[in-house]
């Protein structure tokens, strides 16, 4: 929580049911349904193995690994995601643990085998030692010789393909999205205006958003050997042109 007197930070106001439509819709699912053996595999993961979904949402990629067999545990700040993704679980007869927590304080230590961070759920935070914390975290969070894949946007892609205005229809309302580049900070500063009827509702969202040797630079200080970075979860090779971008890492034992 922020001292009295000072702002929240976007995304303590960002996440609800509103927000988790436009990002989880039915195709948004059936996505990350189809991505996870190529995840697995890319992981390196043995059967039975001990996974932490950081910043799991409502489920998207702890539910279908959960139906493989693996031990799943999902963290997330946001308790209307975490409901969500519990009655999907008990729907489908999975015991997976969902935890309310900041990924700046994952209150584990030496316990997964593997840790994921996917769909962009890194560069939240303002001050930049915020995100080094993560990376510290999931180090602490993995047992020696634990894997951690981090899956987010392409900066090189987005500053070739940035859209500073976009709309999007929806069963129930309409996104009007409006972003800007902050060089000077590497952040895309966003503002999301729903319109339901007559209801308007405004998001703001402020994401840093890294290049490839930044990242790099970060998981070398958090103690994370990279093995590899990708342009997908499937494991296609590197390219700036690619819209996604994809890190393998281990903790060293």
């Amino acid at each position: 929580m922020k001292p009295k007197g000072e702002s929240m930070e976007w995304w303590q106001g960002f996440f609800d049911e509103t927000t988790g439509q436009i990002m989880f819709s039915e195709e948004a699912w059936q996505r990350a349904e189809q991505s996870c053996d190529a995840l697995v595999s890319l992981l390196g993961l043995q059967p039975g193995a001990k996974i932490l979904d950081l910043a799991c949402g409502p489920g998207r990629f702890a539910i279908p690994l959960a139906k493989r067999g693996f031990r799943v545990v999902g963290l997330d700040i946001c308790e209307v995601y975490l409901e969500q993704a519990r009655a999907k679980a008990q729907g489908h007869g999975l015991q997976i643990e969902f935890i309310r927590s900041d990924m700046r304080a994952i209150p584990f230590e030496s316990e997964f085998d593997a840790v994921i961070n996917l769909f962009t759920s890194f560069g939240y935070f303002e001050r930049e030692e915020d995100h080094l914390q993560v990376l510290r975290e999931v180090y602490k969070s993995l047992k020696p010789n634990g894997r951690f894949l981090l899956e987010l946007m392409n900066r090189d892609w987005l500053i070739k393909n940035f859209r500073p205005r976009n709309w999007q229809e929806y069963p129930n309302f309409f996104v009007l999205e409006e972003s800007t580049m902050n060089f000077a900070r590497n952040r895309v500063e966003s503002r999301w205006i729903v319109l339901r009827g007559a209801e308007r509702k405004e998001y703001k969202l402020s994401l840093r958003v890294f290049t490839l040797a930044e990242l790099l630079e970060l998981f070398a200080q958090a103690g994370l050997k990279v093995l590899g970075y990708y342009s997908s979860l499937q494991g296609e090779p590197w390219s700036v042109d690619a819209n996604r971008l994809a890190l393998l890492a281990e903790r060293a034992s």
